[in-house]
């Protein structure tokens, strides 16, 4: 969780308990935090790789790499394609390519592209 979001949760849950009166109140906030521990520990266990359960993947609300973002959507539609398919050719019919080698050539780009950037973050030339 980022900083943001982690300040965003604290004045929430201030501002919640600010308005609790009654026994009722404080029960039914007490089960709206378990509810959304709850979500998050199976979000947490299904997506270890960061991936929002809204389908975004904003990790750094500083971050304004759009070329990265947009990438790491591409990734996760090629992934879920695969996994749905049996052939990269229906995979690439699931994604609306004319054939298997332009699937193919997305994904030979943006292993690239994610090796760059890790040679990028490592000071690697």
């Amino acid at each position: 969780m980022s900083i943001a979001d982690d300040t965003m949760c604290m004045h929430y849950t201030l501002e919640r308990l600010g308005g609790i009166k009654t026994e009722t109140d404080l029960r039914e906030f007490m089960e709206e935090i378990r509810h959304n521990i709850s979500v998050n520990d199976e979000h947490r266990e299904l997506n270890p790789d960061g991936d929002m359960p809204d389908g975004s993947f904003v990790e750094d609300p500083d971050d304004f790499d759009m070329n990265a973002a947009l990438d790491k959507v591409k990734r996760h539609y090629i992934e879920r394609a695969l996994t749905k398919t049996k052939t990269l050719s229906e995979a690439a019919e699931l994604l609306g390519f004319a054939n298997y080698q332009t699937l193919q050539n997305w994904i030979d780009r943006l292993e690239r592209a994610q090796y760059e950037a890790e040679d990028k973050k490592m000071g690697v030339a």
